[in-house]
């Protein structure tokens, strides 16, 4: 019978530890659901210039730290997407940078350069970055180089995170 206490005991302390983490993430992000905000980011021609270097389409500003955070962007929206108003075979490439100082950009996650096809083609329509943690001061931008500028174009993004504060989104704006 000592040996079934003994475990059931262990069982115990393992249940309270766990339960005192699970409270202590909770306090700190203020909860374990993932929040999500969507939008639309554009792409505008006119105000730079895409085929030179990347141009931030999309800039996350947390407001405290999040302990996940994932980028999930759409190149295939109707009429007005990035691949929708493409010639066939012009190239998109995306980056993700992160100011980990709070001043000085790096690349965190780099796409895979998406061959445009002038169409909404759903195989090839979007990409996902997965960051996880991203401190308060990291401020994170998404960048877009294009091979060709054809005409404005729109690109959807939704934005997963958890944390305690919702960070600020600022996307490029249809001029």
């Amino acid at each position: 019978m000592s040996v079934i206490r003994r475990i059931l005991s262990l069982a115990e302390a393992i249940y309270t530890k766990v339960d005192t983490e699970i409270a202590t993430l909770v306090t700190a992000t203020g909860s374990l659901n993932p929040v999500t905000a969507t939008g639309d980011a554009d792409i505008v021609v006119s105000a730079s210039n895409y085929t030179a270097g990347f141009v931030t389409l999309l800039t996350i500003t947390p407001a405290a730290a999040l302990t996940d955070l994932v980028i999930d962007l759409d190149y295939c929206k109707a009429a007005t997407g990035v691949s929708t108003v493409a010639t066939n075979n012009d190239t998109l490439d995306v980056y993700v940078f992160g100011k980990i100082d709070g001043t000085n950009a790096r690349v965190l996650k780099k796409g895979t350069q998406k061959t445009l096809t002038g169409d909404v083609n759903m195989v090839d329509s979007g990409e996902r970055f997965i960051l996880g943690p991203v401190a308060a001061a990291e401020v994170i931008t998404v960048g877009v180089k294009l091979s060709a500028e054809r005409a404005d174009a729109e690109i959807p993004y939704r934005v997963t995170y958890v944390g305690s504060a919702a960070p600020t989104i600022t996307a490029v704006a249809a001029a």
